[in-house]
């Protein structure tokens, strides 16, 4: 029976279904959203009353689970007996359709290890251990941001859920540790050694165990000797080979602890330090090839046998398992080899999960254990003693910026860095208040800020039921702040109080502000100097494709819907490419805008006057790529952008310039801003923001 509502939802689309649940597009009228429901069918719960136990714990575990990595729950219901969650509708897809549209870079591969080991280390934090990661549980947002899917199978290892005698053997074979295959209790280290196996198929596109169905591969991740990475890909470098013996080390006592650790060693690997981490890398490594030269140089009947003994899993379990086979009995997915209960035609439409690579699941009776969890201890950051007050270069005293998915701040001339935030959760929009003793940034779906002398940090909104929220800038004068949410634009009073309570469309238009603009697409908002223009980003149809556009608009007419439209750029007056990753405004006529080219965001620099029309592509470095968050100075005569050689490849380093304006079309060799050798990562956006030099 065809569904067209499921409580308040309007179903819009299935978008796929396999043995656990059927997952639909739909849409929320009372949040105006769309979103991702996700719904047992009644064949399950009819044959086996076990599915919607697990389906209820699902929802139970993912509700306790607030990171800005995990994807986030909105609601829990049942529709005729048949319980569903409906949560976040993740629009760019899953990291299985990446990887199947070629192999990731080292680089590329960090930064999405990078957005969801925060998650996984909260989550093993509070006893829930996945159990099930893989691609296709690796989701992304519109902006490229991965979040991790699937709690439905996570299995509490403390509190009361530590009391359970029935448990199970849940997970896919391609992606399962030794121990979760071997019936033995889990921890978060199970979910460490799926992090290795997805990262080895990042970088090589292929799986590292393969075999002829589901069991014979979980065999070979319980006696196997961790595949050589090298042969799979010669062109890595060699210290990789040491990241996925650890990541994938058969014992767990020799995995990473956490899976921050495991992305803090590759980091070290690559500026090439020796840390803690790296050594344990190392013997790790050197231990695991002297277990696997013994297995490797004895002849094929002595292999068995070494391969037996090594393993801390009975073989009398694998006959076990061999024989729930033959008997059936329901206890399991199969995976991809299961057949869909109803046929869905193939779709390009993203989807929640990947419904049809259903989880391996053996019913059997384990003793529980307590999950053992790892404190990240603080890092310990060297500061350098305060200098006096410099003079002020291009009307600016200080510089803030990203660094590790933390706030920095720094003298114009690199001295005196010090680092603001702990959290190391993404963040992005990072700007200056007016009193010039604040910094505000977004963080997910909250806005913040951060004293720079208390260090004291406060959320100021939140809108945590939105699908996009891309922009929240305050005017220069302090009084107004322009929202973009789910592409609208919101022009409201900066109102501390008023603002952390609208958390919804309706409380912001309460507000009264001077604008409200939905008639285009919009994704950013930048202030003229005197705050009586707009200059927004938003989707534009040229040619019959989507392309990022600029339009400058007149809102000193407080709603006067459509504002006096004053320019629109790119198209009509230069080439350029469909995506403005970023762009900046001087707030009179000038602009700044680059593409994407590389790890995110460097790409391509243009220059735009927006008084004669005329631009010039300006690279300053020797005439190469790649620039990204190139912004104007407080007096409109300097720039600071980001900089990465695109001749030298993933070697290239990134650093910040601070150079006059009327310099740019000069292609010369530039001076960095004094930094540590690679104080940023090749995948850091510094987002450099400037402030205006204090009395």
């Amino acid at each position: 029976m065809e569904l067209d509502k499921i409580g308040r939802y309007e179903i819009k689309a299935e978008l796929g279904r396999g043995g656990m649940a059927t997952v639909y597009r739909g849409y929320d009228p009372r949040f105006e959203r769309e979103v991702a429901i996700k719904f047992l069918p009644p064949e399950l719960i009819h044959s086996d009353p076990q599915f919607r136990v697990r389906f209820e714990r699902e929802a139970k575990i993912i509700a306790q689970l607030e990171h800005p990595s995990i994807v986030p729950v909105y609601d829990v219901g049942e529709e005729n007996g048949q319980p569903y969650f409906v949560m976040r509708y993740m629009s760019g897809g899953s990291l299985s359709e990446r990887i199947k549209a070629g192999i990731f870079s080292v680089e590329d591969a960090l930064k999405i290890l990078e957005q969801i080991a925060p998650g996984m280390d909260e989550a093993h934090s509070k006893g829930i251990v996945h159990r099930d990661l893989k691609p296709g549980n690796i989701l992304f947002t519109n902006r490229n941001v991965a979040l991790i899917s699937d709690f439905g199978i996570a299995k509490f290892t403390q509190g009361e859920a530590g009391s359970m005698t029935g448990s199970a053997i849940i997970g896919t074979p391609a992606y399962m540790a030794p121990e979760q295959a071997g019936g033995e209790a889990v921890d978060g280290r199970a979910d460490i050694y799926a992090l290795g196996v997805i990262l080895y198929e990042m970088v090589t596109g292929k799986q590292p165990y393969k075999a002829d169905t589901p069991l014979a591969v979980a065999i070979k991740h319980m006696t196997e000797p961790v595949p050589r990475i090298l042969q799979a890909n010669p062109s890595l470098p060699v210290w990789m080979e040491k990241v996925i013996s650890t990541a994938m080390a058969k014992d767990r006592d020799d995995r990473f602890s956490t899976a921050v650790e495991m992305v803090e060693t590759i980091k070290a690997f690559m500026r090439g330090e020796t840390t803690p981490a790296t050594i344990k890398a190392e013997k790790v490594t050197q231990k695991i090839s002297a277990f696997n030269k013994t297995v490797t140089e004895k002849p094929v009947a002595e292999k068995t046998f070494v391969a037996k003994t090594k393993s801390r899993f009975p073989m009398g379990l694998i006959a076990g398992l061999f024989v729930l086979i033959l008997l059936g009995g329901g206890v399991f997915l199969l995976g991809s080899y299961m057949l869909p209960l109803v046929k869905v035609a193939p779709t390009s439409a993203p989807t929640l999960s990947e419904a049809t690579s259903a989880p391996l699941i053996i019913e059997i009776t384990e003793t529980p254990s307590t999950v053992e969890t790892a404190t990240e201890a603080p890092v310990a950051v060297t500061e350098t003693p305060s200098t006096p007050a410099l003079s002020a270069i291009g009307g600016a005293d200080k510089i803030a910026f990203i660094r590790n998915n933390d706030v920095w701040m720094m003298n114009v001339d690199g001295s005196d860095p010090k680092q603001l935030t702990t959290d190391g959760v993404e963040k992005f929009n990072l700007q200056w208040l007016p009193d010039g003793n604040t910094l505000l940034y977004m963080s997910g779906k909250s806005v913040k800020t951060v004293e720079i002398e208390s260090l004291r940090e406060e959320v100021i909104f939140n809108y945590l039921s939105a699908e996009y929220f891309e922009s929240f800038s305050v005017s220069p004068d302090g009084t107004q702040a322009a929202l973009v949410i789910n592409r609208e634009l919101f022009v409201v009073p900066f109102d501390l109080e008023k603002l952390k309570s609208a958390s919804r469309k309706s409380a912001l238009l309460d507000m009264k502000g001077c604008l409200f603009y939905n008639e285009l697409a919009v994704k950013g908002a930048k202030w003229s100097d005197d705050g009586t223009r707009l200059a927004i980003k938003y989707i534009a149809n040229v040619n019959q494709k989507f392309a990022d556009a600029i339009r400058i608009m007149d809102i000193s007419k407080c709603n006067d819907v459509p504002p006096d439209r004053i320019d629109d750029f790119p198209s009509g007056r230069f080439k350029f490419s469909n995506e403005i990753v970023n762009y900046d405004y001087d707030g009179d006529l000038l602009f700044f805008i680059n593409s994407n080219v590389r790890n995110g965001g460097y790409g391509d620099l243009v220059f735009y006057n927006s008084f004669t029309h005329k631009f010039e592509e300006d690279a300053p470095y020797e005439g190469n790529c790649c620039y990204r968050d190139a912004a104007f100075s407080p007096d409109g005569s300097y720039v600071i952008f980001a900089f990465q050689d695109i001749r030298l490849g993933g070697e290239s380093p990134t650093n910040l310039y601070y150079l006059p304006v009327d310099t740019l079309s000069q292609s010369r060799t530039l001076e960095p801003i004094p930094l540590p050798d690679d104080f940023f990562s090749r995948t850091d956006a510094p987002m450099p923001a400037l402030r205006p030099a204090q009395p």
